[in-house]
């Protein structure tokens, strides 16, 4: 337990400082009458929720016994601290905490006031989320779009109750602060590492491992479903059959479809993944060309690769073999002062016809 603790710690770069509450918080999706459930949930989790994963490593963190071990190894976790293990339902935006009624007293009324900033931060990510979504008035109030939200992800008759992962196109390994203040448009996995805490790529090496089967692995999905859906993906919806719990099939046709249904990937476009590494381009080769598995991923080109060099504030390209240097087409981005007011301008935009939905994305801006 105490290994396990230490490697998610030190690599997100949380090793002082702590809070008095740290929240573990796991991601699954709730849908009716929707066999393609399991593709919203974690790909990390093998189509689960990562609920027992958040619950269990809040319980491991908060371990007496754990904490004196740490302690020896130069990771103090103050006393007063504790790990509080819950899940978000992105279809219907809400969350789950898990034991709760394990808190002391000061730590219930700081959970409580924390709870109304999950709410707030919830309320955004549906607004966000309502302006793919046609059924929605992304203009209305956070209240009624949040109750929409809802709503959509309980519907038996609505064949998209969430997007998921679609228009991925980027992972970003790093400090959160790199992205901090970006509108990213939904388009980011968004790894937390810490480079300072890991200057040889020791523990960089764990975070990597898992990035193209997970991330490569859910882009790829979409891509090859987007690129050919009538012999990479499922077709629409409306017609499926589930055979034998393992796959779907259209109407009477017998054979099983093998990606995800047209529901799923209108959004998306068919693009690699690229994945941005926080840390020195020769620490994230060495990396990469740990096991030959991974490395396949990057010099097959299956996905992309960038190293952002904390030295010298560069990008450095991945092609052939070695990192080199890459030079962005642009050096600035607009800044927005109303999120809110963004969400709804581009979502008026794609009604009106003025930018296509299913083939363009918002550009980078920077939030004020």
């Amino acid at each position: 337990m105490t290994n396990r603790v230490e490697a998610f710690l030190r690599s997100i770069g949380l090793v002082k400082d702590f809070a008095p509450l740290v929240y573990l918080v796991a991601h699954g999706s709730s849908s009716a009458n929707n066999p393609h459930h399991s593709a919203h949930d974690c790909g990390a989790c093998s189509g689960r929720p990562g609920s027992v994963n958040a619950r269990v490593m809040a319980h491991m963190a908060n371990h007496a016994k754990v904490r004196e071990l740490l302690n020896a190894r130069g990771l103090s976790i103050p006393e007063w601290t504790r790990f509080v293990g819950s899940l978000h339902d992105t279809a219907s935006d809400q969350i789950a905490f898990y034991d709760e009624h394990t808190l002391i007293a000061q730590h219930r009324e700081r959970h409580k006031a924390n709870i109304t900033i999950w709410e707030k931060a919830l309320d955004a990510n549906a607004k966000e989320r309502s302006r793919r979504f046609a059924s929605i008035k992304t203009k209305d109030s956070l209240k009624n779009v949040r109750q929409e939200i809802l709503r959509r992800s309980v519907s038996m008759f609505e064949p998209r109750p969430e997007l998921g992962h679609g228009t991925n196109t980027l992972c970003i390994i790093g400090k959160r602060d790199m992205t901090k203040g970006v509108f990213l448009d939904r388009r980011a996995f968004l790894n937390s590492y810490d480079h300072r805490t890991d200057p040889d790529g020791t523990l960089l090496t764990g975070v990597m491992r898992p990035i193209g089967i997970v991330c490569g692995g859910i882009n790829l999905e979409y891509y090859f479903s987007r690129v050919d859906n009538y012999k990479l993906g499922a077709g629409t919806k409306l017609p499926h059959n589930v055979m034998g719990l393992i796959g779907v099939a259209n109407s009477c046709d017998g054979d099983l479809r093998p990606g995800l249904p047209v529901q799923m990937i209108e959004v998306h476009d068919p693009v690699r993944l690229l994945v941005v590494v926080e840390h020195r381009p020769e620490v994230v080769l060495k990396v990469i060309q740990t096991t030959p598995e991974m490395y396949e991923w990057y010099v097959n080109e299956w996905v992309h690769i960038v190293a952002a060099n904390p030295d010298d504030g560069r990008f450095y390209y991945f092609k052939n073999g070695e990192f080199k240097p890459y030079q962005p087409l642009g050096q600035t981005a607009d800044v927005v002062s109303d999120f809110y007011q963004l969400v709804e301008q581009a979502k008026e935009m794609e009604t009106n016809g003025i930018v296509d939905a299913t083939q363009e994305n918002l550009p980078v801006y920077l939030l004020s």
